[in-house]
């Protein structure tokens, strides 16, 4: 048996965006920055990590759009996908959490729009093939 699943606590670095494809289906992309703190020779340290995660759940584009925004403390659960793309003739890729199927997850920890709201249960569309476009750089 395996297993693709990540769960991230973190906040939000900018408004979600929000585009249609070609098909009609909106996507939602944010970026969270989680935090790693330790302490080094007595000195405090910390490193900060950004995430990008995307989702085409249509519910939790509308739970986006309604309720979270720039500076919110969420909880997000999803798979880890890696897009390839091509820049100046090198392949190359990138991480993101895709939020799909019926194990995904966002929770508003800390927000100004709501108060502990997670996005509702939807089921998962299994026949959506989501359109991927090349990730701008």
């Amino acid at each position: 048996m395996t297993a693709n699943r990540v769960t991230l606590i973190g906040r939000l670095g900018t408004n979600p965006e929000f585009r249609t494809t070609n098909n009609g289906a909106k996507v939602a992309t944010f970026r969270i920055a989680t935090e790693e703190r330790w302490k080094k020779d007595g000195e405090r340290k910390s490193r900060t990590t950004w995430h990008t995660v995307e989702t085409f759940m249509q519910g939790t584009v509308k739970f986006l759009e309604a309720y979270v925004q720039k500076g919110d403390l969420v909880e997000v659960t999803g798979i880890l996908r890696y897009d390839e793309f091509e820049k100046g003739g090198v392949k190359q890729s990138r991480a993101k959490i895709a939020m799909s199927g019926p194990q995904h997850q966002l929770t508003v920890l800390q927000g100004s729009r709501s108060n502990g709201a997670s996005q509702p249960d939807e089921p998962a569309d299994r026949d959506f093939q989501p359109e991927i476009d090349e990730p701008v750089c």
